[in-house]
């Protein structure tokens, strides 16, 4: 069997850099190295070994300047750590498909190909400020305004095509959510250095003139309205529908009476996180919130209205056992991860898609309307936070704000008649609504 033919060297630059080909390719390969001693090997993409040439000196002078601003030259790609990223979340049996699924699309849709030729440790505040700029653009004039028709993956697996649908012209929080993961991957696996991880999508907590802006919720009446829906059922003979009405009922009970984080910290709900305890000789409902979600374990107080109706659904309920979930698809025992549908119609029924500001409300902002009217009754910052699972400056800061609207009686004082003869305010009697039955 005749010897492998042995690879020949080309020498460059006082053996700075060496030229040689692999058996069986025509692309040259350099060898190249630095002013420190230390050397590495990369593949030039050139046939041509004049431009290989080329090529080989362009990147030796790169990664010198890298070296000198303190960079390794030898970092991954954005690409191939988010690639890699994908990977790992992926693995991770906690991670439901939808879940990764839509990641992979952000990731794939927008972060790659803006910054997957960047190096991870090139990508600056400045990089990500730029990046706003043509994210802003990406549907009006950018890549994403040539495109016309999108492919849709069912649960089943099956796929369809539809008309592009544009959920939002600008940037979602989901997106930031990801490129700060992302990274934080790159720092864990020592790709990044801790250091120089830039800030990702920085929240706005101050609007204009200084004051912070709070997060939509719920006045009293709409969250006795939405109670009264729950409480309502489908006028249709469909076991199905009149078992999802249930299921979202619980839901629905819940969040507004706990303050629980819908998603990750309702999913895990089973029967058997609940128990009563007697506090100076009245009862009250608790339920234990598992330690994997984001606070850990924690035990959280139930609104009056909560426990009456859980424990009524639970009678009827197919997966009452416990070691069930609670919210339970009453066909598989899945737990629901997303009443998101549900919510979106319940909102329709009742024509209050949005709040006096215009923002859309979303199932979370149950968890903000528990905060806020908690707090419109007297209850201490402190104690929401505790039965949130947050902390009382996040609770001061996003929902703690008084107004002269919400606290305009206690304007009402002997001080308001100072110059003026005359009773303080008295609260008006209403007149009987003659559309509201006896």
């Amino acid at each position: 069997m005749p010897r492998e033919k042995k690879t020949e060297y080309f020498y460059l630059d006082d053996r700075a850099i060496a030229l040689y080909q692999r058996p069986n390719s025509s692309m040259w390969q350099a060898r190249i190295v630095r002013e420190d001693g230390n050397a590495f090997v990369r593949s030039t993409g050139e046939r041509n070994f004049d431009k290989a040439v080329e090529w080989a000196r362009r990147e030796k002078m790169r990664a010198e300047v890298l070296t000198e601003q303190g960079l390794d030259p030898h970092t991954k790609s954005f690409k191939s750590v988010a690639e890699l990223w994908l990977a790992a979340i992926g693995r991770d049996p906690t991670n439901k498909p939808r879940k990764i699924s839509d990641y992979t699309k952000i990731v794939k849709r927008y972060h790659i190909p803006y910054f997957g030729k960047h190096k991870i440790t090139q990508i600056t505040q400045k990089t990500l400020a730029d990046y706003e700029i043509w994210r802003a653009a990406f549907w009006q004039t950018g890549p994403g305004a040539e495109q016309r028709e999108e492919t849709i993956r069912r649960a089943d697996g099956t796929t369809y095509t539809r008309e592009k649908k544009v959920a939002s012209k600008g940037k979602g929080d989901a997106e930031d959510t990801v490129l700060r993961q992302i990274f934080k991957f790159a720092v864990n696996n020592d790709y990044l250095d801790g250091s120089r991880m830039p800030n990702i999508g920085q929240k706005t907590t101050r609007g204009d003139k200084g004051v912070v802006k709070r997060r939509p919720s719920f006045i009293k009446e709409q969250a006795k309205a939405i109670l009264d829906y729950c409480n309502s059922f489908p006028d249709t003979q469909s076991e199905k529908l009149t078992n999802e009405r249930l299921v979202f009922s619980a839901f629905i009970h819940l969040v507004l009476g706990t303050g629980l984080r819908p998603g990750k910290e309702h999913q895990p709900i089973k029967w058997k996180h609940f128990s009563l305890k007697v506090v100076d000789d009245v009862p009250h409902a608790y339920l234990t919130i598992v330690k994997e979600t984001k606070t850990g374990t924690r035990l959280v107080r139930c609104d009056s209205f909560v426990w009456p109706m859980l424990s009524g659904f639970r009678y009827v309920s197919k997966f009452n056992g416990e070691d069930d979930f609670v919210l339970a698809n009453q066909e598989t025992g899945e737990a629901v991860v997303s009443f998101k549908r549900q919510f979106n119609t319940m909102l329709k029924a009742l024509k209050m898609e949005t709040d006096v500001q215009g923002d859309p409300f979303t199932p979370y902002c149950l968890r903000h309307t528990y905060a806020t009217l908690k707090l419109n009754e007297g209850v201490s910052d402190r104690l929401v936070a505790i039965n949130m699972g947050t902390s009382p400056d996040m609770i001061h800061r996003y929902y703690g704000h008084d107004t002269s609207v919400s606290r305009a009686n206690e304007f009402n004082t002997d001080i308001d008649w100072l110059t003026l003869d005359a009773e303080k305010l008295k609260k008006l009697k209403r007149p009987p609504n003659p559309k509201k039955k006896p």
